[in-house]
């Protein structure tokens, strides 16, 4: 069975209002980034020997052993259990282990220079062909802290919302997500400019975001490495989405989610992030006021976990499951390139 994007977004012939998009770090990984696996290998190789003991010490508590040469556990299982530690208390250094991990993967991700951003860029001309210059908005939700949705966007002419506003440093206000641009015409009255526009939901923080005593910026130097707001990749509870500019986020899209944003097709995205499952998608698949069509390579627990929901579909390598039926065949479909093409 060949997949078509009208039977990933049902009214897409129709506009694309009520429409979402999930991304992962599959995603990025076209544009040049690593994925999970690697990611953890590069962080482990930046720690200090002390480091290492250290993370080797929690492992042990739970009988894991740390294999650096193939990055296992990966960095969302560290992250875990090194934040596990800290709560429980009694290790010293864990607090510089974390702040070490998150800087290195700043360094990691600004060490590519030249993202490719090609498909990116043709994924945001063919919404803009789909939306036909009408004055509609998509969501775009990402854990990602990569900047290749903003740099594409700007190449390709599509205004882009993210909750901050400002020129040379923006400040962070959730409300400025719902913004709307446009003009007073010759009856001064206000007049909206008559195009689409991308309201980006950035999660877990981006390599761009700072945190300062008194607010939260966007700066988009890289040499300003210190402080970045950024939730370490996680896939149990993660109790920074209590604290600002998290908390704001994550209410925000519980609150379009299945309400404005009834469709949503993810894409390099696996499910293994509970705590985005537990807020995000389970109440509102429970309820049916959201549809989801996953795109991903590997058919993870949790995304079978989800098949107990009528209104969640998927697609894998080498199965694909929609409205209830399984078709074994072979799909790259879940190669964000491929998913790309769809719109083209």
């Amino acid at each position: 069975m060949n997949i078509t994007l009208t039977d990933i977004l049902p009214n897409a012939n129709t506009g694309l209002s009520q429409i979402g998009f999930f991304f992962g770090a599959g995603s990025s990984y076209t544009a040049g980034y690593p994925l999970t696996s690697q990611l953890t290998i590069d962080v482990l190789k930046k720690l200090l020997p002390e480091q290492i003991k250290l993370i080797e010490k929690i492992l042990e508590t739970e009988s894991i052993t740390l294999n650096i040469v193939e990055g296992s556990p990966d960095i969302e299982i560290l992250s875990d259990k090194i934040n596990k530690a800290k709560a429980s208390g009694g290790y010293v250094g864990v607090d510089s282990l974390i702040e070490s991990i998150r800087k290195h993967i700043v360094d990691i991700i600004n060490e590519v220079k030249k993202p490719n951003l090609e498909y990116h860029i043709k994924f945001f001309k063919g919404l803009k062909k789909l939306m036909s210059h009408r004055n509609e908005s998509v969501w775009i939700f990402t854990t990602n802290y990569d900047l290749v949705f903003e740099l594409a966007a700007s190449i390709a002419k599509i205004p882009i919302y993210n909750g901050f506003e400002g020129i040379a440093q923006r400040f962070f206000d959730i409300e400025r997500i719902e913004l709307t641009y446009g003009k007073i015409n010759s009856n001064r009255r206000f007049e909206p400019f008559n195009e689409p526009c991308i309201k980006l939901v950035k999660l877990h923080g981006s390599t761009s975001w700072i945190k300062t005593e008194e607010n939260i910026i966007e700066n988009f130097s890289s040499e300003n490495k210190e402080n970045k707001c950024m939730i370490l990749p996680q896939r149990t509870k993660v109790t920074e989405t209590l604290e600002a500019p998290y908390d704001k986020l994550f209410r925000y899209a519980a609150s379009v989610i299945g309400r404005q944003c009834k469709y949503i097709v993810s894409c390099g995205y696996s499910y293994r992030d509970e705590h985005i499952n537990d807020i995000l998608f389970v109440p509102k698949l429970r309820s049916n006021s959201l549809r989801v069509f996953a795109l991903s390579k590997d058919e993870t627990p949790e995304i079978i976990k989800l098949k107990e929901f009528s209104c969640f579909n998927y697609l894998v390598n080498d199965k694909l499951y929609f409205n209830g039926k399984e078709t074994i065949d072979s799909y790259n479909q879940w190669e964000f390139k491929n998913f790309v093409e769809l719109f083209c």
